[in-house]
């Protein structure tokens, strides 16, 4: 086979790709306009037309990112009325572009270029004031579709495709250089081709360029793609440092408090990828703790505890995303508190379960996909049971006699101490808060601040609602 070199010798390559996704939903949805009422129900008639497209939707627009009063959502039509049409069409986007590019037996490379592009999205969009939801569902999309090229690119698992993206990869700076260099086209131009040719539109043209007026979305998308690459090289890098000044900037943040948003939303990515069913991408998606391990680990002063109070307080203050609240609690009770490993297990309705949606220290990625919990599995004179009767916080310690850990054995499988509380909002039980010591034992003072974060977040969750509400 001749050598693949240049602009249109890489189009009709990819092209030709077998792509169903990119040639058909994708470029029926980017068609559809919210100024124009009747394109609702062409949404649901384009989403209804796949039944796995469908429980996709549906199972996003159920997050609690988008479904912020927590009330099943179980038809299409429904969730662009709750929702939003804009947040919907995006919804059924992602969903489209992501099986695209899962779908078959797809390589390594590939693997990691999505999920650093997945990542620039969750990152792109909390740089968008709440304000906003429109502006933050498209910068969301621009961001994941920032490195189109790279994804179609490995997507033909053509040998100089993949060398150009892992030495990308490594020189992140020179992305120019080493496209001519591998392509024979600058990878911004094969971007913006790709996009025309897909009838993607023109707010993901703009998003694919790397040169980009200030303020522009584009600009947004530059930053929370520049966050993706260098975050892993620690929070003190020199590039982390000048996007530390930039977010600050954007959000009106200070930089210790912009390092926290991003933090989160790094966090947030592993749960968002779950709920586009993309599972396979979590185990790439930088986690809090990696990030930390390679920066400087800072002493403790003995306000950390009040410092996260007042952080969750400030995010309710500011209406800010209730996915970014419940995240914000369990990273209270990681670094605040003291506490090894935490989870909330959130409640899902129609399958009378618990699932961990949100989780901080060593070893709780696996609950995300491994642990469940199960209301009909539960037996009297378990933790569990005997907690949601009496609806009172419970500390299970190693070596006692105490009521049998039960359910909660897969989350504690060695002997020791943990903390468990339900989470109700209006009597209705939203979830129950988890925290334990790996083996060790836990104090009185953790608990007594277990027990008021608990309290804290069912007093926002219902402000949260009421608002909602209105």
């Amino acid at each position: 086979m001749s050598e693949i070199r240049g602009l249109q010798a890489w189009l009709k390559l990819i092209l030709n790709q077998q792509m169903p996704a990119l040639d058909l939903v994708v470029q029926q949805v980017c068609q559809l306009d919210e100024r124009n009422e009747g394109n609702a129900d062409d949404l649901a008639k384009i989403v209804l037309r796949d039944a796995g497209l469908t429980t996709k939707v549906l199972r996003v627009a159920n997050a609690v990112h988008y479904n912020r009063s927590g009330k099943p959502i179980q038809t299409v039509s429904r969730a662009i009325i709750q929702v939003g049409f804009l947040e919907i069409k995006n919804i059924t986007l992602a969903s489209s572009l992501i099986d695209s590019f899962l779908q078959g037996k797809p390589r390594q490379l590939l693997l990691q270029q999505l999920s650093q592009s997945f990542h620039a999205a969750v990152q792109a969009r909390a740089l968008v004031p709440r304000a906003d939801a429109a502006k933050r569902e498209l910068v969301f999309i621009a961001a994941l579709l920032r490195h189109i090229g790279k994804l179609a690119l490995l997507a033909t698992r053509e040998p100089v495709a993949e060398n150009f993206v892992r030495e990308c990869r490594e020189y992140p700076d020179d992305e120019h250089a080493i496209a001519m260099k591998f392509l024979g086209v600058g990878i911004d131009h094969l971007s913006r081709e790709l996009v025309k040719e897909w009838k993607l539109g023109d707010f993901i043209l703009e998003a694919v360029q790397q040169s980009v007026p200030s303020g522009s979305v584009g600009a947004l998308v530059n930053l929370a793609d520049s966050i993706s690459v260098h975050l892993s090289a620690g929070l003190q890098s020199a590039k982390m440092l000048e996007n530390w000044a930039q977010v600050a900037q954007i959000c009106q943040l200070t930089l210790e408090e912009s390092q926290q948003q991003v933090l989160l939303m790094a966090e947030e990515a592993a749960l968002t990828a779950n709920q586009y069913n993309a599972e396979g991408l979590v185990p790439l998606l930088p986690n809090r703790a990696q990030i930390l391990a390679h920066s400087e680990e800072p002493e403790r002063t003995g306000y950390e505890f009040s410092t996260q109070l007042n952080t969750l307080l400030k995010l309710q203050r500011v209406n800010d995303s209730l996915s970014r609240l419940l995240h914000a609690t369990v990273i209270c009770l990681q670094e605040g508190v003291g506490l090894p490993r935490v989870a909330l297990l959130l409640m899902d309705y129609q399958s009378k379960s618990f699932a961990p949606s949100y989780v901080a220290g060593r070893d709780t990625q696996l609950w995300r996909n491994q642990a469940a919990i199960s209301l009909e599995q539960l037996h009297k004179g378990e933790v569990l049971y005997d907690l949601l009767r009496q609806d009172q916080m419970c500390w299970h310690k190693k070596q006692q006699c105490a009521p049998a850990l039960g359910a909660l054995q897969q989350f504690l499988p060695y002997d020791g101490d943990c903390f468990v509380a339900s989470v109700r909002v209006d009597k209705r039980l939203f979830g129950l808060l988890y925290a334990d010591a790996a083996g060790k034992s836990l104090d009185e003072r953790q608990q007594t601040e277990f027990e008021l974060t608990a309290q804290l977040l069912t007093l926002l969750l219902q402000q949260s609602e009421a608002k909602t509400s209105e």
